[in-house]
């Protein structure tokens, strides 16, 4: 079966149309056929009332039958018929239409003045209705029959279907345009859910309840619930991760300080080999806990503007020790704006402007532009290519001399790896390092304003 709400709407109207006017066909031909046998009915009483009017003379001699108004009782075979007897002498009169073929009555006689209608059998052999009435009041035991045999109304009948079916023809037309406007009308629901939803990964909203038809109410507050729940637990990892972090501070400070020990005791190799092991797991800790903190796009973010938080980063860094020497250039859109989390930002634009501002000799630049191209460039002696996937592994320092654990790109590419972007290392335009982060447009989207 087809997954697409539209057509099972549309295969479900065509289904119920198709239905509906079957039925209706059949109701209304049935309703027709009785009532065209009920007027052929009294059309034949009419009938056997002027055959009761023919003159019998008051000898018993009877007179010469006139001709019945409708030309078909002359036509031989028309379907329409009539005949008279005389149940004293036997004698049988007929209307031409009969050719010489003598319709089969009841053995018993009606009552005189009652009226019976009966079944038979035609000259060509089909079923007629016929109406029987007693004649003795004319002065003799006269039987009078009036037939019409079915095939004539089952031409009526026909002739009626062919030019209803026209009229059949427009009513399922309108049906199905009014089963295709419901289903229409049916999913506008589905629409309202996805602006919905759409508004809630702007960040326009925080939740859905309230946004949905009634209908949809339970759907809201069930999801509500589930992305609350997702927010809580997230929370909670990182507030754990936090919690395991700064609870191993304290052992690597230990570490630490029993490192300085061993070498004043002159145990310079164990020390260092102790020394070495601590650094380790302090980078490993501070990358896992950066990881951690790394809320991404599926939390549902709302939008952040890149240059004041570019800005925010340059104007700190700038007033450190290091960074007051160099000349921090922001050039970002002031309406350019990505869907996420600002700490990620923060944290991965951080990264990027201090590995830069360690190694730049006089100007670091941060760049961006639709598309979400963010560039970070500086003047410092770069990375070759043949160094820069080292580079972008976790703890590895390319220059002992300069100060840092080496985790700068690394985070920065477990934050762009979250958002399902990429990362790459190239040559600035004055020599130094290029890093350029690419979004795509699920992980990020631009707008830009005037």
């Amino acid at each position: 079966m087809t997954r697409s709400l539209r057509a099972r709407f549309a295969w479900a109207g065509l289904a119920m149309t198709a239905v509906v006017m079957l039925v209706l066909g059949l109701v209304l031909q049935g309703l027709f056929e009785r009532h065209v046998e009920r007027e052929a009915e009294a059309q034949l009483e009419v009938d056997l009332r002027i055959l009761g009017r023919v003159v019998a003379t008051g000898e018993g001699v009877w007179a010469r039958l006139p001709p019945l108004p409708d030309p078909r009782f002359v036509e031989p075979y028309s379907g329409l018929y009539w005949q008279m007897r005389d149940e004293r002498t036997g004698e049988i009169w007929r209307s031409p239409s009969l050719g010489g073929f003598t319709l089969g009555m009841q053995a018993a006689p009606p009552r005189s003045g009652e009226l019976h209608r009966v079944i038979l059998r035609g000259p060509e052999g089909g079923k007629m209705i016929a109406l029987e009435r007693q004649l003795g009041e004319a002065g003799g035991n006269l039987r009078a029959v009036v037939a019409v045999d079915r095939k004539v109304l089952r031409a009526a009948n026909r002739a009626f279907l062919w030019e209803f079916l026209p009229v059949l023809g427009l009513l399922a037309l309108a049906l199905l345009l009014a089963s295709l406007v419901q289903g229409v009308i049916a999913l506008w629901p589905i629409a309202d859910a996805r602006r919905a939803l759409a508004a809630l990964r702007a960040g326009k909203r925080e939740r859905l309840s309230g946004a949905l038809p009634a209908e949809l109410d339970g759907l809201a507050r069930d999801f509500d619930a589930l992305l609350e729940g997702q927010r809580r637990a997230s929370r909670i990892a990182r507030e754990r991760a936090s919690d395991l972090a700064h609870g191993l501070r304290t052992p690597l400070a230990l570490l630490g300080a029993r490192a300085r020990e061993l070498e004043e005791r002159g145990e310079a190799a164990a020390a260092t080999e102790l020394r070495e092991l601590a650094a380790t797991m302090e980078a490993r800790l501070t990358r896992e806990l950066a990881r951690a903190h790394i809320h991404g796009p599926s939390q549902l973010g709302g939008r952040v503007a890149l240059a004041p938080l570019a800005r925010r980063i340059t104007e700190a860094l700038a007033r450190s020790p290091a960074g007051e020497r160099l000349a921090w250039e922001v050039t970002v859109p002031e309406g350019l704006t990505l869907m996420g989390d600002e700490g990620d930002l923060l944290e991965l634009l951080g990264s990027l402007l201090d590995n830069a501002g360690k190694w730049a000799r006089a100007r670091v630049r941060v760049t961006a532009r639709e598309g979400l191209v963010l560039s970070v460039e500086d003047d410092g002696p770069g990375i070759a290519p043949q160094d820069r996937r080292a580079a972008l592994t976790r703890g590895v320092r390319l220059d002992a001399a300069v100060s840092g654990t080496g985790l700068g790109l690394a985070i920065a590419q477990d934050i762009v790896a979250a958002y399902g972007g990429a990362l790459e290392l190239a040559s600035s335009e004055w020599g130094g390092l290029a890093v350029r982060v690419k979004l795509p447009p699920g992980g990020g989207q631009t707008s830009t304003t005037t």
